[in-house]
């Protein structure tokens, strides 16, 4: 028999030393938990989101594990490599190794072919970053996050902020880049925020003074760069060669901490927005949540994972094990079809005060069915630190 019953939730913004005292570790049966993300590859690399997660585990597994029983956590990661065939090949995997779900996915090169072997085996995708409509309306997707769309409406609702409202995009030339002025352009508009120009970064590029110069010859007010931190800090350190100081924005993971510290004159009020607060001790007080994320890295014992050395990137399989473990407290048997039925009908899910409570069945908005967190923080770098505003902004409203 599975016992459901609801997480009861810590009000928002709540002390992380709120929540329930830790139980001894898991003992129980080993419950495997997938996920696939590029690991490596042209477009995205990110090696330490693998570390991330296993430490995420551990740390769980040492405070009791997930269930009634106690289970252990198992992580299953696959390597996408960020190739369409990869992609599906670890959805197979995942089948193939029985997961009971995934964390944190991140497939871009062939998503619709993710979502239909993983629809099939009907596996639960929580904390899916969605990057196609494929995923945004799948029923096995649910999204933590409000998603990197809203992400960058967040990102547009603080250009608005700083009047500026001319908006050059700095893009990715995969498949899903060429279509992403279009889809962007009504939500910044019913924002009012016009995006003027639209510049397409080359993979694999090794001078990128020239698409800086493309965004210059449009006299916009500010540029949103939707690209990984690699290509993020090439652009950042081009426009500081030719001192072009044009106000910046997009998502976390595109700008690391390192960059913007080490050009301060062309960084300095750069806009972040994401479904969570910035990662960083300077917003430890405002969100204590975060202080377990860094001390359950910390304990890895691995130096990538270390406070000073953590990416925004880390972050995403932590939260997503937090929610996975709050969803099925109440569960006694783990399989793909009993996470399923916790995710439809838990409500409330306590997230340490790192997002509202998280109740997976909510209704989605717009074209984004499965988007069931609806809110986003906007942060700035000021020069020396990237601050998080206390209070998020419902990007629902922006759009119908």
């Amino acid at each position: 028999m599975i016992a459901l019953v609801a997480a009861v939730a810590l009000p928002f913004g709540a002390s992380a030393a709120a929540a329930s005292a830790p139980s001894k570790a898991a003992s129980g049966p080993v419950v495997k938990v997938g996920m696939i993300t590029a690991l490596t590859g042209p477009l995205a690399s990110n090696p330490e989101q693998k570390d991330a997660l296993v430490a995420s585990f551990a740390a769980f597994n040492k405070r009791g594990g997930v269930g009634v029983n106690h289970a252990r956590l198992q992580a299953d990661v696959c390597d996408s490599k960020g190739d369409a065939n990869g992609e599906v090949a670890c959805a197979r995997q995942m089948v193939d190794d029985h997961v009971v779900a995934t964390l944190n996915d991140l497939t871009f090169n062939n998503p619709a072919g993710v979502v239909d072997v993983l629809e099939k085996a009907a596996i639960p995708r929580i904390g899916i970053g969605g990057t196609d409509i494929s995923e945004f309306g799948s029923s096995v997707s649910y999204p933590i996050s409000a998603g990197v769309i809203a992400a960058y409406l967040g990102t547009a609702v603080g250009f608005k902020q700083d009047n500026h409202t001319k908006i050059c995009l700095v893009r990715t030339d995969a498949p899903t880049g060429a279509s992403f002025r279009g889809f962007l352009a009504p939500s910044f508009k019913a924002i009012g925020v016009d995006i003027t120009c639209d510049v397409s970064v080359a993979t694999g590029a090794t001078d990128y003074a020239p698409y800086i110069a493309q965004a210059q010859q449009e006299n916009p007010d500010a540029i949103l760069i939707s690209h990984t931190d690699s290509v993020g800090t090439q652009l950042i350190r081009s426009m500081a060669q030719l001192n072009a100081k044009i106000p910046m924005g997009g998502n976390p993971a595109t700008f690391t901490i390192d960059t913007l510290r080490k050009y301060p004159t062309i960084t300095k009020g750069t806009v972040l927005s994401d479904s969570f607060p910035y990662p960083s001790q300077v917003n430890a007080k405002n969100f204590p949540g975060l202080k377990r994320y860094f001390a359950d890295m910390k304990a890895s014992g691995k130096k990538s994972l270390s406070t000073a050395k953590l990416k925004t990137a880390d972050f995403g399989p932590w939260i997503a094990t937090l929610a996975f473990a709050n969803v099925t407290k109440a569960l006694d048997s783990f399989t793909p079809a009993t996470v399923i039925q916790a995710l439809k009908t838990v409500k409330d899910v306590d997230l340490l005060g790192l997002a509202p409570a998280w109740t997976p069945s909510t209704p989605g908005f717009s074209v984004f069915k499965s988007s069931s967190n609806h809110y986003v923080f906007i942060s700035r770098f000021n020069g020396k630190d990237i601050v998080t505003a206390k209070q998020p902004v419902d990007v629902s409203q922006y759009l119908k």
